[in-house]
């Protein structure tokens, strides 16, 4: 209210606006869920988001309600598209969510993020040859796949991408 009175206090009133859209949002997931854990009070939107990804690894029968909230709270606050890609594959990656990060990487043709922050999770995550190489095939940037390739130790394949590049 105090922030409508001015004419200058325009932004201000919109991010005070958001800010207890998101808290309200907060305790309704929490009540939504029965834990603190889906939303911690007072965090922000995007540990909100990451937070309600993480709790989807503990409680898998409400696995598919909760990435369909993440997705309703990234619509209604406008995170974009790419934003949003990249805490889904960091959180789903974190909590070794592999089924639900193979699932979103193959949710569409190309992701708005590329191939790359997959493959990269695959591998931090030591995940298989073949999960990792399943990201790497699909990256279509040479030098990102010859870095990808050292970046997993498959060196065979690195020496093959170098000698595709004429850089070895």
């Amino acid at each position: 209210r105090i922030f409508s009175l001015g004419k200058d206090t325009g932004f201000q009133k919109q991010c005070t606006d958001e800010q207890m859209d998101l808290l309200k949002d907060q305790e309704v997931l929490r009540k939504k869920y029965e834990t603190d854990e889906v939303a911690p009070p007072g965090a922000s939107l995007t540990a909100t988001i990451i937070s309600i990804i993480n709790h989807a690894a503990v409680n898998k029968r409400e696995s598919h309600r909760l990435l369909g909230d993440v997705d309703k709270v990234a619509k209604k606050f406008r995170i974009p598209e790419k934003r949003l890609w990249h805490m889904k594959v960091k959180a789903l990656a974190e909590s070794e969510q592999w089924p639900q990060l193979r699932k979103l990487g193959d949710s569409k043709t190309k992701p708005p993020i590329g191939f790359k922050p997959f493959a990269m999770a695959a591998i931090k995550g030591n995940q298989s040859g073949a999960e990792i190489m399943r990201y790497i095939d699909r990256v279509t940037v040479s030098e990102e796949r010859y870095d990808l390739f050292c970046e997993a130790k498959l060196w065979k394949r690195a020496l093959e991408e170098a000698l595709k590049l004429k850089d070895p």
